[in-house]
């Protein structure tokens, strides 16, 4: 009998069991030991997930991270200790992929791009301010620009 002719219960029962064959196999990676689970949380938790950017490998759930957890339990499973795999995950991905990446020449961006930004947008900020203001500075009058302004609202009440 094949998959096309089986009935729609005979496909649920066996698309429920593949999943939970999966899922055990996956909390069975997961469990079998216990050490190795915690020091991939560690490490993971100080890797960048390259898709979502603004959470770690271990937060997120993307289908990247997953392969990176992977790679980071497979690395260690095999003996490797966690700086190797750093270096393997920087090598492969570069200084981006570090939750916080080491401060060198390659990173300065990274590490002085935000100041940067506010310095220039408190300089461009303090520059529109003071614009303004010198703008909107009321005008003074010399005495002979007061004169002749009287000059003229007394000719005004005078024709009026």
């Amino acid at each position: 009998m094949s998959a096309h002719n089986r009935s729609p219960d005979a496909r649920v029962r066996a698309t429920v069991v593949a999943l939970l064959a999966a899922s055990s196999f996956a909390v069975a990676q997961t469990t079998a030991d216990p050490a190795l689970d915690a020091r991939v949380r560690a490490l993971s938790a100080e890797l960048r997930c390259l898709v979502c950017q603004n959470q770690t490998v271990a937060d997120s759930e993307s289908p990247v991270a997953r392969d990176m957890r992977d790679q980071v339990r497979t690395q260690l499973a095999s003996g490797k200790s966690e700086a190797e795999v750093k270096t393997y995950m920087t090598d492969r991905f570069g200084d981006f992929v570090l939750y916080n990446p080491p401060f060198k020449a390659t990173t300065v961006v990274l590490w002085a791009g935000p100041f940067a930004v506010l310095l220039l947008g408190g300089f461009l900020l303090i520059r529109r301010l003071r614009k303004s203001s010198v703008a909107h500075a009321p005008a003074l009058l010399s005495d002979e620009d007061r004169d002749r302004a009287r000059a003229m609202l007394n000719t005004k009440d005078l024709s009026n």
